[in-house]
């Protein structure tokens, strides 16, 4: 039939035309041998075959390892979504290196896992299935093939080293994670700490700690590794003696080499894929520890979440009455905040007094809603906070807080933080009111300059300045000082009090100090001792009566400060 192809290929309206002569000589040299066809054909399909299996192994790699990174950004965007939502008093139980860990080293192993074990999932209990039903089809078609059957009954054997190894692997891979997680906060704590560190000499203190730790690491790995390493040999110990057992009965009941040799393959498919499939237990195994420790941050109780969308009030610009009225908040067993009522009046400036520890901070921090209070309410003009969303809420305060962090971008974006529409003309005014911008201009590039991790580059004062412009930037009708002038000089600290009055005026501020020429500028002072308010009154009434504000002044060196 081969003959007839290459004539109809010349074929037209009008009949077969003359086929060439060098296409005749093809068809009789060649194409009259049906084997030389054949072979041909046998020869062709080959690189055709392997061209096939090279592209699928590749789409196949290629797919795999696409849809593990798919998986690893896609928990690690919702793992650290989900720590943006969750509470201030979450981070005070929680190390910043352990949660690091979390998001890149455990997302990682889980990544790992699903590409490493995705294939053999799928591939090995087909192969199993496959082998399973070749050697019941062959029994059933000849007697003396029965007791090869026998051999399958080690597969089901197979699954106790299998499973005790994976015990002692899930064990081991979740002391790694929480030690890997240890070591990033040893990392981390002495990445930010290198001036006491240093100053302390503290050096050989940390490197034994991380020694010590990445030998625990190391041990534990270990271990991992020995138990994953068992597995293989385990299971060809036991596959091996049913395999031995199946074949021997089966040639003393007549078995044939031909058939021998069939049931000895068939039952070899059966136990490889038991094999690997005990090895990709072993790597979910590591994948699921990893999970449960981001599966820890993605189901953290969300004490402060947005009210339904229904329930959300619709409030614009705020005046800025604020109360507390019997709330009570602690971190842990121990109360911080003791049933503290409080009303402050719109425009009203005042200071907040204490000895460390007393609540102060932790009151103030309530009004953004770091955090809720465990009992009581807290509201802005009569509205509880819970009724607000969390934007237009946060929209309406300015925070300068004792410690300023500055993101690793330029002056300019830092101080724009504070309201990010703002034109760069309203950056520099914000930054004069600050009496930011002298010191900003003698910087290498101005407000282009780009200051280090955490602001490293500039000075306390510096970063106190820059925060003080956000918070003239952001002209927001509520504002907290948490100890916004303790880094400042004297001389500084006189020339910022008086646009710090320009900017106090008309808002409701508060102002935590402990340099009592910053709490005479308020108006009203508050005093709290052990989470509850021991004084109420103005900085002339506080100093004339004896307590914890009077011992706070005198201890500072009496009234003159």
């Amino acid at each position: 039939m081969v003959k007839y192809v290459f004539p109809l290929l010349f074929r037209d309206s009008k009949g077969i035309k003359e086929v060439p002569g060098w296409l005749l000589n093809i068809q009789r040299d060649w194409l009259h041998d049906s084997t030389t066809a054949l072979t041909m054909l046998v020869c062709l399909f080959i690189p055709l075959v392997f061209l096939v299996r090279g592209v699928s192994a590749y789409l196949n790699t290629y797919l795999i390892n696409k849809s593990g990174y798919l998986v690893l950004e896609k928990v690690r965007a919702q793992a650290f979504e989900k720590l943006q939502r969750l509470p201030m008093s979450y981070y005070h139980g929680n190390k910043s290196g352990d949660l690091l860990s979390r998001l890149t080293n455990d997302a990682d192993v889980i990544r790992n896992a699903i590409a490493q074990g995705s294939n053999d999932l799928i591939k090995q209990p087909a192969t199993l299935v496959a082998a399973i039903s070749y050697l019941i089809m062959q029994s059933l078609k000849n007697d003396s093939m029965n007791i090869a059957l026998i051999g399958l009954v080690s597969i089901p054997i197979c699954v106790i080293p299998i499973s005790r190894a994976g015990k002692r692997i899930s064990q081991r891979s979740r002391a790694v994670q929480k030690e890997m997680g240890e070591t990033s906060s040893t990392i981390n704590e002495t990445l930010q700490s290198p001036l006491e560190i240093r100053v302390y000499q503290l050096e050989k203190r940390q490197q034994q700690t991380y020694a010590n730790q990445v030998r625990e690491i190391l041990r534990l790995m270990l271990k991992v590794v020995k138990y994953k390493a068992m597995i293989s040999p385990a299971i060809e110990v036991v596959a091996s003696v049913g395999f031995a057992l199946a074949l021997y009965l089966g040639v003393q009941r007549g078995m044939s080499l031909e058939q021998f040799m069939s049931v000895g393959m068939a039952l070899f498919m059966a136990y490889e894929p038991v094999k690997k499939l005990g090895g990709v237990n072993a790597l979910l195994k590591q994948g699921g520890a990893a999970a449960e420790r981001l599966e820890m941050i993605m189901q953290a109780e969300e004490t402060v979440s947005e009210p339904e969308p229904a329930k959300i009030r619709a409030h614009g610009k705020i005046s800025g009455n604020v109360s507390w009225k019997n709330v009570s908040f602690s971190y842990d067993d121990e109360p911080v905040l003791r049933n503290v009522s409080l009303e402050i009046k719109q425009g009203e400036m005042v200071a907040l007094a204490g000895p460390s520890g007393s609540g102060k901070t932790t009151l103030v921090n309530l009004l953004p809603r770091l955090f809720d209070p465990l009992e009581g309410q807290v509201s802005i003009d009569g509205i509880d906070l819970r009724e607000w969303s969390l934007h237009d809420l946060r929209s309406q305060i300015a925070v300068v807080p004792q410690m300023p962090v500055l993101f690793q971008a330029s002056v300019m974006e830092n101080i724009r933080c504070g309201r990010q529409d703002a034109s760069d003309e309203d950056v520099v005014v914000a930054a004069q009111k600050a009496h930011a911008h002298e010191f900003i201009s003698r910087l290498p590039k101005g407000y282009g300059t780009v200051v280090g991790e955490r602001g490293s580059t500039l000075s306390g004062g510096q970063r106190q300045r820059i925060a003080m412009a956000r918070a003239f930037l952001k002209d927001a009708p509520i504002l907290i000082m948490d100890e916004a002038t303790s880094a400042l000089d004297a001389e500084i600290e006189a020339a910022v009090a008086e646009n710090l009055r320009e900017l106090c005026a008309g808002r409701t501020t508060f102002l935590i100090a402990h340099r009592f020429s910053t709490i005479r500028m308020a108006q009203r002072v508050v005093v709290l001792e052990k989470g509850r308010i021991v004084a109420n009154g103005t900085f002339e009434e506080l100093e004339k009566q004896p307590g914890t504000f009077r011992n706070l002044l005198d201890a500072a060196g009496g009234s003159a400060q």
